[in-house]
């Protein structure tokens, strides 16, 4: 019965975690990658080609970058059903990340054998800021932790049952992260590499010929595809663009070292200042800012407010103390616990081969777990003492933590959404829905903003079947304006070739055709063509940010 009132718990907070992810799920626009999530996978949907015209593509192309497959793979289910909208973009990492919640329960309960233990951790993932703001959007890394933690779980199991099915499972579970996000390349192979050394025993015991073979080929079929697409370049092409071996800032730095008013002989600032040793310091502090105080508990990453709210960190306050009681007083004799500290380790390895690395919460993503695990452990220890001290210190907590939970809801659900709407593509939605695409006038479509190709297609739900993209900049695509056509009268301008573009369009646009401007970008000021109409135009929409400053407008000649 004790099993049972556990697993019922258990229940009811993955509801409730399914719940509050899915809660007011557009009160934040749909951001560049997501649209292109969402195009992608409807492209594929369409016609079984990403919208680039590459068939069932193992590595996928979008307008700047390849991007790993999975993800957009598995939005296709969500696409078809909810449509190119924002529930339907984002139900995939929902899904999966309430998933994670309930994998990680079951991996903790398997090695521990303690469902309060378990219980409870699954609890402070799924209350982890961290972990709340990713299953809400359309970032890989949820699918990322989902397969991760099922593939560890599947090894252990196979420990336990020596089923040969397990493991082969769990070959496959490890071998999908190689296609959700870049973090996996670095992360799962040392991950993988542990649970075969802490296990060596038993897999000597359980691991037949036959089992080895089969495991060995199907590793091989599984990272042949992303292998071919690493050597190719089109797997390292978004590595090459943010690794700290490639950062131009590192290398002007050292060449000032070495020629500036302070520099001594040549050969000696060469000793001191170089590529590897630049290199080795920003590694190390980039692993070491991961840890930080206060990037994990009060700011989070200060450079993206896409990736966390402002005045929170990732973990709240309060699970400080236990996360460090938890770390502090461990028994690495447990299986749990060392994989746990394995775990934790190894999660910013990745990360600080990147340009900023050291606080961009999506490449950190993996810490999540080891630190709910740790803050549990800390917080039972609290629990097992059973004294008025620790009744009363346990009352505080929890009304701590009802406070930080109310106080990051009210930011997050009211806050958040308007004072962030510059890196969500607020507006976007509004904008180029008004293009009332189809229609046969002719329309010019600003890229000066943002890219607006995907924007377009996607809010107007146009099917790769009917345009051809070719976002190349070309002149003179109409009237010596420099951009792109995806169609005789769709045009997008990357430069109007002018310093007064509402004189050139007042002198050469035609009738019937409509433009899409972006306020500062096109429109000078504050000029408000819903207030007062440009000359010889009608207005068809104005769009304000939540500041009550323009996005954008769109216009038609008479």
């Amino acid at each position: 019965m004790k099993i049972k009132k556990f697993n019922w718990a258990l229940v009811v907070l993955l509801l409730i975690s399914f719940l509050v992810r899915i809660y007011k799920i557009n009160s934040l626009s749909l951001f560049g990658d997501e649209v292109d999530v969402g195009y992608q996978a409807y492209s594929l949907l369409q016609t079984g080609r990403d919208y680039k015209g590459n068939f069932l593509p193992t590595y996928i192309q979008s307008l700047s970058e390849s991007r790993a497959p999975l993800l957009i793979y598995l939005s296709i289910p969500g696409i078809k059903i909810l449509g190119l909208t924002e529930l339907g973009v984002r139900i995939t990492p929902i899904i999966f990340g309430v998933l994670s919640i309930y994998l990680f329960y079951k991996l903790i309960f398997l090695l521990s054998k303690s469902n309060k233990l378990a219980l409870f951790s699954a609890f402070a993932l799924s209350f982890s800021p961290w972990h709340f703001h990713y299953s809400r959007t359309a970032f890989e890394v949820t699918l990322l932790l989902s397969l991760t933690l099922l593939g560890v779980y599947l090894f252990e199991k196979f420990i336990l049952k020596n089923k040969a099915f397990l493991l082969f499972l769990s070959i496959i579970s490890f071998g999908l992260t190689f296609y959700t996000y870049n973090t996996a390349n670095i992360f799962t192979p040392l991950l993988v590499i542990f649970l075969l050394i802490i296990n060596f025993k038993k897999l000597k015991e359980n691991l037949t010929f036959n089992k080895a073979f089969i495991s060995i080929l199907l590793t091989i079929t599984l990272l042949l595809p992303i292998l071919i697409q690493i050597f190719s370049g089109n797997a390292a092409n978004r590595f090459n663009l943010i690794n700290i071996f490639h950062d131009q800032k590192t290398i002007d730095q050292i060449i000032n070292k070495r020629t500036g008013f302070s520099a001594v002989s040549p050969k000696i600032e060469t000793i001191f200042h170089n590529k590897p040793t630049a290199w080795l310091k920003n590694l190390t502090d980039n692993y070491s800012s991961a840890f930080s105080f206060s990037f994990l508990f009060l700011s989070g990453d200060q450079l993206n407010l896409r990736h966390n709210i402002t005045g929170f960190g990732l973990v709240f306050i309060i699970f400080l103390p236990f996360l460090l009681i938890g770390i502090f007083n461990i028994n690495l004799k447990e299986k749990i616990n060392s994989l746990m500290i394995f775990w934790l380790i190894c999660s910013p390895i990745a990360s600080s081969f990147t340009i900023n690395g050291g606080n961009h919460p999506t490449r950190l993503f993996l810490m999540t777990v080891p630190i709910a695990y740790f803050s549990t452990l800390g917080l039972l220890k609290l629990i097992k003492l059973k004294n008025i001290f620790s009744t009363i210190l346990l009352v505080l907590v929890s009304l701590i933590f009802i406070w930080e939970v109310s106080a990051y809801s009210h930011e997050y659900f009211i806050h958040y959404p308007k004072e962030s709407f510059k890196v969500w593509n607020y507006g976007y939605k509004q904008l180029f829905k008004e293009l009332n695409y189809p229609n046969k006038e002719t329309l010019v479509i600003s890229n000066t903003n943002f890219n607006s190709l995907l924007s377009f297609l996607f809010y107007n739900k146009i099917s790769p079947k009917q345009i051809n993209i070719n976002d190349n900049e070309s002149k003179n695509i109409i009237r010596d304006f420099n951009g792109f056509k995806i169609s005789s009268d769709i045009f997008f301008v990357n430069n109007w070739n002018t310093t007064d573009l509402i004189q050139k369009l007042k002198d050469t646009a035609q009738p019937n055709e409509t433009y899409l401007l972006f306020q500062l970008n096109d429109i000078p000021g504050d000029m408000d063509f819903s207030q007062k109409p440009l000359e010889g135009f009608r207005t068809i929409q104005t769009v304000y940010n939540p500041n009550h400053t323009i996005l954008g407008q769109v216009i038609q000649k008479l």
